[in-house]
């Protein structure tokens, strides 16, 4: 049985790969025994694959241009914003309330920087355990103010990869719902047309049509 089951197909049997769905919803299939509902079925299937390979196309276009947008934003951050040395001048002291529990996770010490000619002094997040006098690099823009780090490639290439996927996993999840709903629809009709064939053939096959 197993052989049977792990063996070659016989001339007939069912396929259901892509090519030969697109064949049977054109009307080109090799054997003639599709139904139209066969048929149907097969151009639902062609459909889903090409709304897939649209949603694919689409979230590409999508990644590709969150990456340049924001590759020139991160070009940008990078010509206006200087890196620069500052200075604690007080030891760290814990964040209170920083954490719902109570615990705290970072700590925060005054500290001071010189960026063309003028301090600066303000209070900068350090780990715990800083000691006044100790180096803090950070990063200021034009006026000296300080400002986040610059984006980098790895956060372009995250924000890309987000924008992208979430394109695709929208579409696809839209067309799988449609699919999901017309396929529903479409085995509904087939088991009606099966139910009045099958009323009006099996009193012929039963033999109850003779008696």
């Amino acid at each position: 049985m197993a052989q049977e089951l792990s063996g070659r197909r016989p001339p007939g049997a069912s396929r259901d790969g892509l090519w030969h769905h697109v064949l049977r919803a054109a009307g080109r299939e090799p054997r003639a025994l599709s139904r139209p509902f066969d048929r149907a079925r097969s151009r639902l299937v062609v459909e889903f694959a090409l709304s897939v390979l649209v949603a694919l196309s689409l979230a590409v276009a999508a990644a590709w241009t969150t990456w340049n947008g924001e590759g020139r934003r991160a070009l940008v951050e990078r010509q206006q914003r200087h890196p620069v040395t500052a200075v604690t001048v007080s030891t760290a002291e814990t964040r209170a309330g920083a954490t719902r529990s109570g615990v705290a996770q970072e700590a925060v010490a005054r500290a001071t920087w010189h960026f063309r000619g003028t301090a600066h002094r303000d209070a900068l997040s350090v780990p715990m355990g800083t000691e006044a006098g100790s180096v803090v690099p950070i990063w200021v823009d034009a006026d000296g103010r300080r400002v986040p780090r610059p984006r980098g490639t790895a956060d372009v290439a995250a924000a890309s990869g987000v924008a992208g996927l979430s394109v695709l996993i929208g579409l696809s999840a839209a067309s799988l719902g449609v699919f999901s709903i017309r396929g529903r629809r479409l085995e509904r009709r087939t088991l009606e047309a099966w139910d009045a064939e099958w009323a009006t053939v099996e009193p012929y096959w039963s033999g109850r049509r003779g008696r």
